[in-house]
């Protein structure tokens, strides 16, 4: 989308920043278009964001972090991404198989400073029909934290307690 967005921009002889809507204007407008024409993805939005904090919870020990379309509504709605800390995927996996979750190897690309893209482990398992991906991050990753890949600021992201304000904000 980064490349799409400055390809489209050098165009139309434009900088990034004329190009785009602010990204707060293209989630208003998303909200409102479901809520309008799609009220069933409000609920799924909500129900998902509700399994999201009771993996988050079971995975605590690893300070999860939701990230991608379930943090603002802005995309599909099929999938769970976590970011989670560890120093190599093996606890990661082991806590997975101590509860019988069959998960499957996989890598995510991630942007980082400096126009950097790494492959990061991922593991990938079901529940239910919602595919879910746990990204591992080592503890040094703090001082190097993943980026938008459109800004290249911070990426969204929220921890437990910040998702259970999401959730509690949205049902009130």
């Amino acid at each position: 989308l980064a490349s799409a967005l400055k390809r489209a921009a050098r165009a139309q002889a434009l900088n990034l920043q004329q190009a785009c809507p602010r990204r707060e204007a293209i989630w208003e407008a998303i909200r409102e278009y479901r809520a309008l024409f799609h009220p069933e993805q409000s609920r799924l939005l909500q129900q998902q964001r509700r399994l999201a904090l009771q993996i988050m919870q079971t995975l605590a020990s690893f300070k999860p972090r939701l990230l991608g379309s379930l943090v603002r509504g802005d995309g599909p709605l099929d999938k769970i991404q976590l970011l989670v800390v560890a120093d190599s995927p093996e606890p990661v996996i082991w806590h997975l198989n101590d509860r019988r979750i069959p998960w499957q190897p996989g890598d995510t690309l991630l942007h980082y400073s400096g126009g950097r893209r790494l492959a990061r482990p991922t593991l990938r398992f079901l529940a239910g029909e919602t595919s879910i991906e746990l990204i591992i991050l080592s503890d040094q990753s703090a001082s190097d934290p993943p980026r938008d890949p459109i800004s290249g600021g911070s990426l969204d992201m929220r921890g437990i307690d910040e998702l259970r304000t999401l959730i509690d904000a949205e049902t009130t």
